[in-house]
């Protein structure tokens, strides 16, 4: 990664903040495509599949898949109204300065910082969990040093590094896909054996855990990754970096094809889960059996111990797609959100670049230590799931934005500040404090979304915008626009 990194920063002259962080807006078709539909395959797929198969059965496959999907066909229409309105972009979130100002874009900035550093931490999470779990090794190092090499070739190659190492990383999934997963099930016996086993240590349950129609669970596991990072896509600063990066016309396609590949891909991990359903019996205490949440562990320890080797240099490939993902994006939102529009908007390109470059060293830093307090306090599929609270604030406000002219920038700041603290009390809090009321979460995602959008539509009629959308699509700033046509 750190050769291939190198190269393609010779190869395509990263040296100016454009290249670091857009790639210069001439990334091709399949190179984006690849990145996108591997940033989206989490290494804590192998993980979450799995643990989902072991809490709910069979129909954990789509419960956790389909969001996926959801997510990713939810930005195309965003993404195309983006690129026609806003098509100068380093970053989307520059956009919310043109459409309502200074305070907007700071309120943006938080929220993608805490949502790409909770991004960042649920990837290095699986790095210490499996890879730390199967070999014995301390989890820290593991984190530790994955760290090291993906917060170097960023440094190295900005989000080129991150595109083409995504490329070699897309190919990783899919042999780990196709020879793992099959080899997996085979060293288990094979289908046959692993159904009636499953069938045998399931016993009463069977039924309903072999059933796609299993919607008991449904509130705890499908709904609140539906309306959390279900809707990720549209908030993800690593999915606006690609968006930005390709043809503007090239826009839905590479969304499409991105989104049903990581369906597709995902949806075989459920097969680690059954295997392990076959060969262990399930205690939710984990007392008397195998808890769900190391079901993936212990299904992938059948692994002969020559393919578990392979099987690990794949999954490190695996992690650092999303890893350097989340990465590029903090470094590109310090340099243009932070630095450029609020600290120095004097600032040379030279100086963005290194702002850029030291910011990728830094938040990998401290990524490392979330993950490391993460790895001691927090239950994987808890930590996955609260990530996607940053997307309950801002999607619903974001899309008012785009499509409504009359949106103030008085209704965005209330409804995105409003639904997060809410959230947030909901999600943190106890019985200690005052006003404070128990909810599943999804129920907490469905009220921070209601907030956010009911309070930007209430205030935004009581006190409206009239704001000419030309204003930003007839902009004068140089920008490939079409693949190469200059704007």
């Amino acid at each position: 990664m750190l050769a291939l990194a190198y190269y393609i920063y010779r190869q395509q002259g990263v040296d100016d903040t454009s290249e670091f962080v857009t790639a210069g807006g001439r990334a091709q078709l399949g190179l984006a495509t690849a990145s996108f539909a591997v940033t989206w395959m989490w290494a804590g797929d192998v993980v979450g599949v799995p643990e989902y198969v072991g809490f709910v059965g069979i129909a954990g496959t789509w419960m956790y898949a389909a969001p996926a999907v959801l997510s990713g066909l939810l930005v195309i229409p965003f993404a195309l109204r983006m690129r026609r309105l806003f098509p100068q972009g380093y970053t989307y979130s520059e956009y919310f300065i043109e459409r309502f100002g200074r305070r907007a874009h700071l309120v943006v900035v938080l929220v993608i910082l805490y949502t790409m550093v909770l991004g960042g931490i649920v990837q290095l999470y699986v790095g210490g969990f499996v890879i730390g779990g199967l070999t014995g090794i301390d989890p820290n190092v593991v984190m530790g040093l994955l760290m090291l090499i993906i917060g170097l070739y960023i440094l190295v190659g900005g989000l080129w590094g991150s595109l083409t190492t995504d490329f070699v990383q897309f190919v990783s999934a899919i042999i780990l896909v196709v020879l793992f997963i099959p080899l997996l099930l085979f060293e288990a016996g094979g289908p046959g054996l692993v159904y009636e086993d499953m069938i045998s240590n399931l016993g009463e349950e069977a039924s309903v855990y072999l059933s796609m129609q299993h919607f008991d669970p449904i509130g705890d596991f499908f709904l609140p990754y539906a309306l959390g990072l279900g809707v990720w896509g549209i908030v993800s600063l690593s999915t606006w970096q690609r968006v930005f990066a390709v043809r503007r016309d090239k826009t839905t396609r590479f969304l499409t094809i991105g989104a049903i590949g990581v369906f597709t891909i995902i949806s075989m991990y459920a097969v680690i889960g059954f295997v392990g359903l076959a060969a262990f019996e399930i205690d939710f205490t984990g007392e008397g059996g195998v808890h769900p949440e190391n079901l993936s562990i212990e299904a992938l320890g059948l692994l002969p111990e020559w393919s578990l080797i392979l099987f690990m240099l794949v999954l490190l490939m695996v992690l650092g797609s999303s890893t350097d993902s989340y990465l590029t994006a903090l470094a590109s939102l310090t340099s243009r959100d932070i630095f450029y529009q609020n600290v120095s908007r004097d600032a040379s390109d030279e100086a963005q670049l290194w702002v850029a470059r030291g910011a990728s060293i830094f938040f990998a830093f401290i990524i490392f230590i979330g993950t490391v307090w993460a790895l001691d306090n927090v239950g994987f599929v808890t930590l996955l799931l609260a990530s996607g609270i940053g997307a309950t604030g801002l999607a619903g406000p974001f899309a008012l934005s785009l499509f409504w002219h009359k949106t103030s920038s008085t209704g965005f700041i209330t409804g995105v500040v409003c639904s997060q603290l809410v959230s947030a009390y909901l999600f943190l809090g106890s019985p200690a404090l005052p006003l404070w009321t128990e909810f599943p979460l999804w129920q907490i995602m469905a009220i921070g979304h209601a907030i956010a959008i009911t309070l930007t539509l209430v205030v935004s009629l009581v006190n409206p915008d009239d704001f000419d959308f030309e204003a930003i699509e007839h902009s004068d700033a140089t920008v490939r626009a079409d693949g190469g046509e200059e704007r």
